[in-house]
């Protein structure tokens, strides 16, 4: 028992050193970043034709809340104010209807429609933000 348990702790350092190189031969040989081997050609095709995100800052300036949203040129203003209601909570029934979105430069006129119309631009500091406004008719 003596000699079995002598012969197993002396084969446990080099089972732990051909682990060890395996591993690192392993790390060495595959690709530095995930993602980076070809992708098959359907998923090319489909991104291709794809649009461009872009991210829009949406916020209710009567009480401060804020969402970001991720959009496309197809996108349309309905859809935006249904999902900026949902992420700031104003999802209440007897708020239905009457809100209307506005770029942030230009609060006279409301925005309709899909927003590929708009100047749409990548999110940064000259990014496209939105007002939400809640504008109950009297």
């Amino acid at each position: 028992l003596i000699a079995r348990m002598a012969v197993l702790r002396s084969l446990i350092a080099p089972a732990l050193a051909l682990c060890a190189a395996l591993g690192l031969l392993r790390a060495a040989l595959a690709p530095a970043f995930a993602g980076s081997s070809a992708q098959p050609a359907i998923r090319g095709s489909h991104m291709a034709r794809a649009s461009t995100i872009y991210e829009v800052m949406v916020t209710n300036p009567s009480v401060g809340a804020r969402t970001r949203l991720n959009i496309n040129e197809k996108t349309t203003v309905e859809e935006i104010i249904t999902k900026a209601r949902k992420e700031m909570d104003f999802e209440m029934s007897f708020l239905d209807g009457d809100w209307f979105l506005y770029e942030i430069e230009d609060e006279t006129k409301p925005l309709s429609g899909a927003m590929g119309q708009y100047n749409l631009r990548p999110w940064g500091p000259e990014g496209m933000e939105l007002h939400l406004l809640y504008q109950p008719k009297v």
